[in-house]
């Protein structure tokens, strides 16, 4: 997952999380508040009616006092609790009705929702009074029990209010899981803006990290962001500089190193040459001094390998045909003593944009390694399509051993006793400059190196 996908989701998620956790105990507390507010209502409803009850005459009442004046009294007391209460009974010890406020009440007969709170109704014998939980009826509507033990009898008068407070806060945490959606498709809005653009810093950082790890060091890098990103740009760019700066003294220094090598070079081959012309041509001394010359030769193409390394490449591209460079390569290699040096190019015109030098010398490259390498032939072929050129230096050699495969392209890399191990380095730099690629293929008694530009 993309950074910037979990840094919005970390947001989200943890948005998510607080306002989740937030709203249940706001509501939570709420209900809390509310339900004990209701209970202590209920309580004093219930106590207060007990006011002018005798237990002890209410719990002598048995089946068929329901015409006595007492029942009538007592029915028609709890009836005027109706502005405060949904209806109100009197029960005995036992759970059975004694009194009720709603009409055809039977005395004796069993309250069987009681059943359901013999801790709460045990409670209310022993302290006077309790409340039990919320309970729905039959519509789905909920209620609360308020008990209060009358004096002087074993009888509890039990009041039953309406829980009201639900229904709107019911609807408040409606409207609380509207917001907190709301909020939440905010803030994973804003996340991902705010996401967007702070990976986008790192992505651009990213990139010139990358940029600077492949030698390409024209583009400074961005330094507009602030805070801790803007001071890792500006360390990166500083970075930066400094290589320039330390680039640019190391060629230098290189080019004067090989500025003092090559003239004495020049003239040993100069005075070497000189020496050999005096000599007959039967004189075993020419031959030595012709290996000097040979020898002069070969140190001042190595110094040209490492000036050609670590100096910028700068192709000077234009539309070419790639046969042209390819056919001056081959002609550069000249004698290949008993290797045949064979060309295979087709009859019309591979154009391309690149720097006709600069593929010059990758050919010339590859050329010398699979002379190397060669046992007999080496085949420098070229092709095109719709979509790119490319060219195939193949030789007959040996190949390449497995273990070395991934590194035959790294500077100063070698499997030969007199190699510099630029050779195959500069091919793929030179490759990169114009915006192509390299690759090989390797068996037993085969390896072929294809170099390919885009049209």
């Amino acid at each position: 997952m993309p950074l910037r996908h979990r840094i919005a989701a970390a947001f989200v998620l943890f948005a998510a999380a607080a306002l989740g956790i937030g709203s249940w105990v706001v509501y939570r507390s709420t209900r809390a508040l509310l339900e004990r507010g209701l209970d202590e209502k209920l309580e004093a409803v219930a106590v207060a009616a007990t006011s002018g009850l005798d237990g002890g005459l209410v719990s002598q009442l048995r089946p068929g006092d329901e015409s006595t004046r007492l029942f009538q009294a007592y029915s028609a007391r709890l009836r005027e609790l109706a502005p405060v209460s949904a209806s109100a009974f009197i029960f005995d010890s036992a759970g059975g009705l004694l009194v009720a406020s709603w009409p055809g009440a039977a005395i004796g007969d069993r309250v069987h929702s009681l059943d359901l709170y013999e801790a709460e109704i045990a409670e209310a014998w022993v302290s006077g009074t309790a409340t039990t939980t919320l309970f729905r009826d039959a519509r789905g509507r909920w209620y609360k029990l308020g008990l209060a033990r009358l004096d002087d009898g074993p009888a509890v008068l039990a009041v039953l209010m309406p829980a009201d407070f639900l229904e709107p806060l019911e609807r408040l945490r409606a409207q609380m899981i509207t917001f907190a959606l709301v909020a939440l498709a905010a803030i994973g809005l804003a996340a991902a803006v705010l996401s967007r653009g702070l990976t986008r810093a790192l992505e651009q950082l990213s990139g010139a990290a990358r940029r600077i790890g492949k030698g390409e060091y024209a583009d400074p890098v961005p330094t507009g962001a602030g805070g801790e990103i803007g001071q890792l740009a500006r360390a990166l760019e500083e970075m930066r500089v400094a290589i320039i700066r330390r680039e640019e003294e190391l060629r230098l220094m290189l080019a004067q190193v090989a500025h003092e090598i090559r003239n004495p070079l020049g003239g040993i081959e100069l005075f070497a040459g000189a020496a050999a012309d005096g000599l007959p041509a039967e004189d075993e001394r020419r031959g030595h001094l012709d290996k000097i010359r040979s020898e002069a030769r070969e140190l001042d193409r190595v110094i040209a390998d490492f000036l050609a390394f670590a100096k910028p490449q700068e192709p000077a591209w234009r539309k070419i045909d790639l046969r042209e460079p390819l056919e001056e390569a081959a002609l550069m290699m000249g004698d290949a003593g008993s290797v045949d040096v064979q060309l295979e190019l087709p009859p019309e015109p591979l154009w391309v944009v690149a720097d006709p030098d600069q593929v010059k010398r990758i050919a010339v490259n590859l050329l010398r390694n699979a002379v190397a390498a060669a046992q007999q032939r080496v085949v420098l072929s070229a092709t095109g399509d719709g979509a790119e050129v490319s060219f195939s230096v193949t030789d007959d050699g040996s190949g390449i051993a497995d273990d070395v495969r991934d590194r035959i392209f790294e500077p100063f890399f070698t499997t030969r006793a007199d190699g510099a191990g630029l050779g195959l380095a500069i091919v793929r730099k030179l490759v990169e400059a114009n915006a192509g690629w390299v690759g090989f293929e390797a068996q037993e008694g085969k390896t072929s190196f294809v170099v390919a530009f885009g049209k």
